[in-house]
């Protein structure tokens, strides 16, 4: 516990240098601003890096516990954000310049370490040039990369950049983690370079040359995967594999200083406005699926209803086709007649019909209403209604400006209502997605070091051990009436039990993402798995697959940019876009037939 008091300590001063003394908005340019004015000539490699991780951090979590995790529907938001429950993906959203900001510092961070000769700090500037580069061609496909950056030097090539293709970006991120990995031989006393302001500065691993290692092999094994399905990746998976993270204590995540809104746990309300706590809910098929897995870490993800619902018609008179529901202690009551009248039209949510009930497309005067009395957890059904949905369950307490619902459940107050805990970092790797990825590899008959099954159990105890569910929250566990109450139980259900099937790696791989969504959302793209389905007020018929190119970017470098758009592939789902679609295929998974 004094560790992790002494690294949130660290992380707080090195995250308040960088970040307090500027502007506080959210915009990643605003992020990568130095508040002091350092000339380059002057800039500290230590505070470079430092620099380079929080701002790669902050911006990545914003995402994977943010609208990612609402693609993915693990949580959804009610009222104003169709961008996040309904997948109206404007590309005006998505602006990469301040990911390219943070490679600009890292670009220089990298040549102050390579001239000092200092392996450490080469190191890490290479796997965060892979990490960023990585995901600019994971979210938008072809971009500026060998050309990019130097647009000091001027000159109409530098100036305005020609698009690498995805694919050579995809090339030289692997090219550089696996030179990073020589630049972290040896242990922290082998690297004379690592003085205490490095470990201090150092707010992933603390000048861990190891476990940067760790790291890196760890990436290659993330994107070697991710390539599977347009390179024979085989040979590289196995020759990297034993060299992966090996616990949970190789986690590559940062802990939020939690000091004001930017530092903090992007969700709570002591640096917001409570309707944004508020708003911020669990999705439907993410409650479900847990009900129906038996599975205790519902208990660290939602918060229980305050009221839960009874269908129950002997609490209203006979022939009572009015009152449709009312409350009698803690308990809300429910009239079937009234509920079902065509006036009303409601029913029960049900996962396995909820895609007819509520179809994309349908007429709102034939739509199902729904109510859910299934859990004391309940989800909003993905796509529901298009502003309305702080409605769902028969609310009648909220108003689109409030979103406050006690039919509903909330993300779990004690742990997501703080600017920071003990659960809450900004997530980057994990033991568990690596376990995952080498159940993967091995249901492919690749050698990793174990069978599919072996890496697929590690993944699920994994996970379980990194939210504490079977130690500080087992009281909880045991309380709850809807789930198991250990691993083993657990995983010996047959809905749990591995069966061989990539489909049941991906469903667990994607429980397991819970605040960390980007690489679920990742496999899924590549996969199509979990089967994820789009509803009534999906915006349009698919799940989007990329981010466009801002217009910024259209503007200012359009000739090379509109290469890059020529070669996306158009789907029937980009309706008035053009080819610069979300809807629009790159190559990545281009001919793969995946997602949809």
């Amino acid at each position: 516990m004094m560790k992790s008091a002494k690294k949130i300590f660290t992380v707080t001063c090195v995250f308040l240098a960088i970040m307090i003394a500027g502007d506080s908005c959210k915009k990643f340019s605003d992020i990568n601003r130095n508040p002091n004015n350092v000339t380059p000539d002057q800039a500290s490699p230590d505070y470079l890096m430092a620099g380079v991780l929080t701002s790669t951090a902050h911006w990545y979590d914003r995402y994977g516990s943010g609208q990612i995790s609402g693609a993915m529907q693990e949580t959804s938001q009610d009222a104003f954000e169709s961008g996040f429950s309904n997948y109206e993906w404007d590309q005006q959203s998505y602006d990469w310049a301040g990911v390219y900001a943070t490679l600009a510092n890292n670009k220089l961070l990298l040549q102050k370490a390579e001239a000092s000769k200092w392996d450490f700090h080469q190191g890490v500037a290479l796997v965060m040039r892979a990490f960023n580069f990585g995901n600019i061609a994971d979210w938008w496909g072809d971009a500026p990369d060998s050309l990019a950056l130097n647009g000091t030097v001027g000159g109409t090539k530098n100036l305005f950049p020609a698009f690498d293709s995805q694919q050579s970006i995809y090339e030289r991120v692997i090219a550089d983690l696996k030179a990073a990995i020589t630049h972290f031989n040896g242990t922290q006393l082998d690297h004379p370079e690592i003085t205490g302001t490095t470990i201090a500065s150092d707010v992933f691993y603390g000048g861990d040359p190891e476990k940067w290692q760790k790291l890196a092999y760890s990436l290659l094994l993330r994107y070697y995967l991710r390539l599977s399905s347009k390179m024979d990746v085989q040979s590289s998976v196995e020759g990297i594999a034993a060299n992966v993270f090996q616990s949970n204590d190789d986690d590559c995540k940062m802990p939020f200083p939690g000091v004001d809104q930017n530092s903090s746990y992007q969700f709570c309300t002591k640096f917001n406005q409570p309707s944004g706590y508020h708003r911020n809910k669990m999705c439907g098929t993410m409650t479900m699926k847990m009900r129906d897995l038996k599975d205790p870490r519902i208990v660290i993800m939602a918060q229980p209803i305050v009221t839960p619902s009874v269908v129950d018609a002997s609490k209203f008179a006979p022939g009572d086709t009015s009152n449709i529901t009312v409350v009698i202690g803690n308990t809300r009551y429910i009239n079937p007649a009234a509920a079902a009248a065509p006036s009303s039209h409601f029913k029960q949510f049900d996962m396995t019909t909820y895609f007819t009930d509520r179809p994309f497309g349908g007429q709102r005067a034939n739509i199902w209403n729904l109510y859910d009395t299934s859990s004391v957890y309940v989800g909003l059904p993905i796509n529901y209604d298009f502003y309305n949905e702080f409605q769902y369950n028969i609310n009648g307490t909220g108003t689109q400006s409030t979103s406050l619902s006690n039919y509903v459940s909330y993300l779990r107050t004690d742990i997501y209502d703080n600017p920071s805990g003990d659960l809450l970092a900004m997530r980057i790797a994990s033991y568990a997605e690596i376990c995952f990825d080498l159940a993967e590899a091995a249901q492919k008959g690749w050698s990793v070091g174990g069978d599919a099954a072996t890496w697929y159990n590690a993944g699920i105890k994994a996970s379980f051990d990194n939210w504490q569910v079977f130690d500080t929250y087992q009281s909880d566990v045991n309380n709850y009436y809807g789930c198991v109450k250990d691993y083993a139980t657990y995983i010996a259900q047959p809905s749990v039990a591995y069966d061989g099937t990539l489909a049941r790696i991906m469903e667990q791989k994607w429980i397991a993402a819970w605040q960390a969504c980007n690489e679920a959302y990742m496999d899924w793209r590549r996969t199509g798995l979990p089967a994820l389905k789009i509803a009534y007020a999906a915006y349009r018929g698919a799940i989007p697959v990329r981010w466009g190119y801002n217009n910024s970017e259209l503007q200012n470098n359009s000739a090379n940019a509109q290469i890059a758009i020529d070669k996306l592939m158009p789907s029937a789902y980009i309706a008035t876009d053009g080819n610069n679609s979300s809807w629009s295929k790159f190559w990545l998974i281009q001919g793969t037939n995946e997602p949809w």
